[in-house]
């Protein structure tokens, strides 16, 4: 039996609206039928790669789901226009996939699945990370009889993003960078049980009012406890995740793949990683189940709140200079 295909809106065509375009575009389960976007150049490129007439490239959404039938929205604009364009999906029937992060605020995100549920649409955002090579491996490797169980862990990651662009509101860097590394350490671990936190700046950051970096120790649920730090006031980029299990320590982030050391050698060796497809890939590939058989993923807007949890409870430790329980956080989650 042929497998059903499913109508696409494109919101936002340039930038990272480019990977749907892609990906979209050589996946026969999926048919692009309309470009949304107000930068005409977006628009040109988006036409000549799909092969869509004028007639269906659009600068207004509301206008393009009123004239093109549709099944699912691709929303890849600034995070502050996720929630108002995503509900303009929910109001017409579309299913919704969002490109991380979700909102600017928790409120937000928890009112935005609950009208998800309410329209009887799907709602995903994508966290692309967590269907890299070296995120898929990892997974796999926790609790196996040779790199043993995770008990502690260093996940650092300095950005040199001196321009603030769109990230203009308070604890921009965590709703739009910490959601990729929360959505891989929930992944792997499970939900988060407390948060220790404080965000600051830097003499040079053009950010201000606003902080641009935060310090946390997450402590999940299995036990595993989680040192993080991320800027995007870093003078250089580095990236380094560092987990200590009971047999040894896996690196990966700051080398190639992954490296495991057992304990107290010297002598790292090469995880052979998974093989995977392109991240964007598992994206739609579990978007498209997900709309189709019901099979709900990791990264569906109601799983999604797991991992924004962890970032208001960041925000509300640096304000309280006090950790906060996950459980305090959660239970405002009415759904």
């Amino acid at each position: 039996m042929a497998e059903e295909k499913l109508r696409v809106v494109h919101v936002g065509t340039g930038g990272r609206g480019r990977w749907p375009l892609e990906v979209i575009g050589n996946d026969p389960r999926f048919e692009s039928v309309a470009l949304v976007d107000i930068n005409e150049n977006f628009l040109a490129a988006a036409r000549q790669a799909t092969g869509l007439p004028e007639s269906a490239c659009f600068r207004d959404l509301e206008q393009a789901v009123r004239s093109v039938p549709a099944d699912l929205m691709i929303i890849c604009t600034p995070t502050a226009t996720h929630a108002p364009f995503a509900r303009i999906g929910f109001a017409h029937g579309l299913h919704v996939l969002t490109e991380k992060g979700m909102t600017q605020d928790w409120p937000t995100a928890i009112a935005l699945v609950r009208e998800a549920q309410e329209a009887g649409v799907k709602f995903c955002v994508s966290q692309n990370y967590r269907y890299f090579p070296v995120e898929q491996t990892m997974k796999t490797l926790f609790g196996t009889e040779k790199y043993g169980t995770p008990a502690f862990m260093d996940l650092i990651h300095h950005r040199y993003r001196p321009e603030p662009r769109t990230l203009n509101y308070k604890n921009a860097m965590l709703w739009d960078m910490s959601c990729h590394h929360f959505d891989n350490l929930v992944f792997w671990f499970g939900p988060a049980e407390s948060v220790i936190a404080r965000t600051f700046s830097a003499p040079w950051s053009k950010y201000a009012p606003h902080d641009a970096g935060v310090s946390a120790v997450i402590t999940f649920q299995n036990g595993v406890t989680c040192t993080y730090s991320l800027t995007h006031i870093g003078q250089n980029n580095w990236h380094r995740t560092w987990i200590h299990t009971t047999t040894g320590t896996l690196r990966a982030h700051d080398v190639r793949g992954i490296e495991y050391r057992p304990i107290n050698s010297n002598e790292a060796e090469a995880v052979p990683l998974l093989e995977v497809p392109r991240s964007e890939q598992g994206v739609i590939n579990d978007v498209y189940r997900y709309i189709t058989e019901g099979v709900e993923p990791g990264i569906s807007g109601r799983n999604n709140l797991t991992t924004l949890a962890i970032i208001e409870a960041c925000g509300r430790s640096h304000e309280r200079n006090a950790a906060v329980e996950l459980a305090e956080v959660m239970s405002e989650v009415n759904l």
